[in-house]
């Protein structure tokens, strides 16, 4: 059974019609584009436009629901419906994934629980490439430690991630006006030269990004800013994707922050296809600025299993 299929038909007539007329994203799995006309559609042409939408996307078709069509779901299943919207959602999906399974057990990468992040259901890729080890899932705020920058610049992808291994927990002092100001400064700690030019940051060969992250009140982490990458004009984001070691920056006490973790990803065809789906320009620069940067949509990271090292792989 297909949970989106039969939950369609648990919703009422207006809320199918809210749903088939929602805008697509960019940043979203392709699917159906909103119905023409959504208020002449009836229940069935309105609920069948839902299921060629989500039909392969639980978490997106629950994602897109208010609290109170999720209410009105959760209470004709005889589900709980109390709570945030958040916890309706994971309550749902939990429903949904049991009417998939029909009593089968499953290997989890085939039916993968997702975590709730912001109040809605985030599917957490596999981890693609290296990270450090953690002793407890989500990883904790790192206690303070001083800087050991090494002395020369790490000449080996190894040394690079040993100085990475060494930043974490150090403290990066108060950011102030300068935006970049943190990610120079853990560049800094890594031994990194800055060459200032286009190409990557390490020899030509790794480019060093930091990433804002916070905890929310459930202790998992999530990304809370997407990353800038290059300056349109400029170009040169892709030569940056193609080895990057993503250090994973939090907010602590005084306007000060620090490393989380660290994530070296390396290019392949799903980093490329995750690339080609969340890159996205904006204004880049001080109000009222014609310029544009490059920017890494942060649903990135949740698909190309940064946050799955982060908050442990669910």
């Amino acid at each position: 059974m297909n949970a989106v299929s039969y939950f369609a038909q648990l919703v009422s007539v207006e809320a199918a019609r809210r749903l088939a007329s929602l805008p697509a994203s960019r940043f979203v799995r392709e699917g159906a584009g909103p119905i023409e006309r959504p208020s002449e559609a009836t229940g069935d042409e309105a609920r069948a436009h839902v299921v060629e939408r989500w039909q392969g996307d639980l978490c997106g078709m629950l994602n897109a629901m208010t609290r109170d069509e999720l209410v009105e779901v959760a209470g004709r299943l005889v589900l709980d419906g109390e709570g945030k919207a958040g916890e309706l959602r994971a309550r749902l999906w939990a429903k949904g994934a049991d009417l998939e399974r029909a009593g089968a057990e499953l290997p989890p990468g085939v039916q993968p629980r997702p975590v709730v992040l912001g109040g809605h259901l985030v599917v957490q890729g596999a981890p693609r490439g290296m990270y450090p080890p953690s002793e407890v899932w989500p990883r904790a705020v790192p206690d303070a430690r001083f800087g050991e920058p090494p002395s020369d610049e790490p000449d080996s992808v190894d040394e690079l991630l040993v100085a990475a291994d060494r930043a974490i927990g150090v403290r990066l002092g108060q950011r102030g006006r300068d935006k970049g100001a943190w990610g120079n400064r853990a560049a800094t700690l890594l031994g990194v030269i800055e060459r200032g030019m286009d190409e990557p940051d390490w020899r030509g060969d790794v480019e060093i990004k930091t990433v804002p992250v916070e905890r929310e009140a459930s202790g998992l982490w999530r990304v809370v800013e997407d990353p800038a990458i290059a300056m349109l004009a400029e170009g040169g984001a892709i030569a940056k994707l193609q080895r990057t070691l993503w250090l994973a920056r939090a907010d602590v006490d005084d306007d000060d922050a620090t490393i989380v973790s660290w994530y070296l990803l390396e290019w392949d065809a799903t980093v490329a296809r995750l690339a080609r789906r969340y890159l996205h320009d904006r204004p880049k620069g001080p109000a009222g600025t014609d310029q544009r940067g490059l920017y890494l949509h942060r649903r990135f990271f949740a698909d190309a299993g940064m946050l799955a090292t982060l908050n442990g792989v669910s």
